[in-house]
């Protein structure tokens, strides 16, 4: 009774450092993976204002002498700008402060990002008729823009800071922590143990391998620690499962054990692939993504690791390891990501989610199954721009991309290019007939009236160039070029017309 009395005591000195030992490692290596991040986003968020000064300086060179030279030194420039931002914006989300700052305050700088890189695009172009983006772009390099970027340049190095201080302390308390609990453990445990285990060690063997079992499942579970902990018999059927997200599972513990694991997260075939390599060559795998659904049909994404777990002889007993639940995280890129991808006036798609898609729609395209791309430009919008200002534009594109959403189906896909021109997308058309009907559609309701929230009434329409893949182009960058010289065939012929690309070719305009 004495002994157990003292092997409990060790027990819970040797968990008191393991404890120690690891949240210390687990919290150090967090903060100095933060430091990493903080390093990188000091570096990018320093160059940000220097950046957007060399953009309005090589803007004005492109504008006043629109050379090759000066017009690729602009499209790198916003490109390295655009880039940065979208990293800084996501290192920004952990702070409180700085995700005010770039995303959720009331004059974030990702919008004025945008609005740049909107303005930017516009003058890329065409150089003229750029005024108000050339005010725009220098107002954002002299002014707010500049401004937040430096608030956001000290705030990482704020946080940078604020990190560096936690992560000492982390490591002081863990120190002071460790000697006092091995000093404790040598005056309480050890000594007056020593001559009780000497006697009883014969003894205490079977009960000591059982315990050393027992800690090492716990130190591996603990390195691991995540949602779910699980272990798997040579099957691949679950023998243990302990964790938050057992909670998922209607019955708990009990309806998963037995279950063979790859039944309860489903996963792709790429998932999968990674999984039966890792286990023919008996090797640990890691960052496996599968989707949890549970009894009331809900969604979970989830994180899976493994390693391979080995019996008392050294023979492979089967798999332990462990799921996060990534969910959140999952969500939160996705919507990280439409930013990136949608016009922030209208809620269209913009240029960046064009670029992406257009290459393998055309790519795919046959002529069972055509891509139809439709270039329009609105006409007369200049005239509501110079007569009642910016703002009433805006309202006007606002109303243009409603129109435009209440017509196309759901699998096509509107796009703001910028300014006043927009690109239509429908790959699932099933004739030249149909894309008449669509187009006409089109000119029939944007040249229906705009009533802005003055009280003015305008009016605009829309002229059309429709081209075809593949009949009119194999390739995407012919198939825009397509698309718009039958749209620059149908300014020619007046306000609110339709001109197709195959007409062109045969030499007959026809509008519709």
């Amino acid at each position: 009774m004495r002994l157990e009395t003292f092997w409990h005591r060790y027990v819970v000195a040797l968990s008191l450092i393991l404890g120690l030992l690891l949240t210390s490692h687990v919290f150090s290596l967090a903060e100095l993976r933060h430091g990493a991040h903080d390093a990188a986003a000091i570096n990018m968020s320093g160059s940000q204002r220097m950046l957007l000064q060399q953009i309005a300086h090589v803007m004005h060179d492109y504008v006043e002498t629109p050379t090759e030279t000066s017009r690729t030194r602009l499209k790198d420039s916003i490109e390295l700008f655009e880039s940065s931002h979208y990293e800084l914006v996501k290192l920004s989300q952990e702070d409180a402060a700085l995700k005010r700052l770039y995303s959720t305050g009331e004059a974030p700088i990702h919008t004025k990002v945008l609005r740049l890189i909107n303005d930017v695009n516009w003058i890329l172009v065409d150089a003229r008729g750029t005024e108000f983006a050339i005010r725009d772009i220098e107002q954002m390099a002299d002014g707010e823009l500049s401004a937040q970027l430096g608030e956001a340049a000290d705030a990482f190095e704020a946080l940078a800071r604020r990190r560096s201080i936690q992560l000492t302390a982390i490591q002081d308390f863990s120190l002071y922590a460790a000697v006092l609990t091995i000093i404790g453990e040598m005056l309480l445990i050890f000594w007056p143990a020593h001559k009780t285990i000497k006697r009883s060690f014969a003894q205490l063997r079977e009960e000591h391998d059982a315990t050393e079992a027992a800690l090492k499942r716990l130190s591996n579970f603990a390195s691991l620690a995540s949602d779910l902990f699980w272990e798997t018999d040579l099957e691949g059927r679950v023998t243990y499962a302990e964790g938050r997200a057992l909670t998922y599972f209607k019955g708990g513990r009990d309806t998963i054990q037995g279950c063979d694991y790859l039944d309860i997260i489903q996963m792709d075939d790429k998932n999968l692939a990674i999984i039966a390599k890792a286990i023919s060559m008996l090797r640990d795998y890691k960052d496996v993504r599968g989707i949890f659904t549970d009894a009331s049909g809900r969604n979970y994404s989830m994180r899976l690791a493994g390693m391979p777990r080995f019996d008392k002889n050294g023979n492979l007993a089967g798999y332990l390891g462990t799921a996060d639940d990534i969910t959140s995280d999952v969500e939160e890129q996705e919507e990280v990501r439409k930013l990136a991808y949608t016009d922030p006036l209208t809620g269209l798609s913009n240029k960046r989610a064009y670029d992406e898609a257009i290459p393998d729609l055309v790519a795919t395209s046959s002529p069972a199954r055509p891509i139809y791309l439709l270039a329009l430009d609105l006409d007369g919008f200049k005239a509501v721009n110079d007569t009642y200002g910016h703002g009433a534009g805006d309202e006007v594109l606002k109303v243009v991309a409603a129109r435009i959403r209440s017509i196309i189906r759901d699998d096509d896909m509107a796009v703001r290019v910028g300014g006043d021109e927009f690109f239509i997308i429908c790959n699932a058309m099933p004739s030249h007939l149909a894309i008449m009907g669509l187009a006409q559609r089109l000119n029939d309701r944007l040249s229906a009236p705009y009533s802005l929230s003055h009280g003015t009434t305008v009016r605009v329409s829309a002229s059309i160039g429709v081209a075809c893949a593949p009949h009119d182009a194999t390739e995407h960058v012919a198939l825009c070029e397509a698309a718009d010289q039958a749209l620059y065939a149908a300014k020619k012929r007046g306000r609110n017309q339709t001109c197709f690309a195959r007409d062109l070719e045969q030499g007959e305009l026809q509008a519709s």
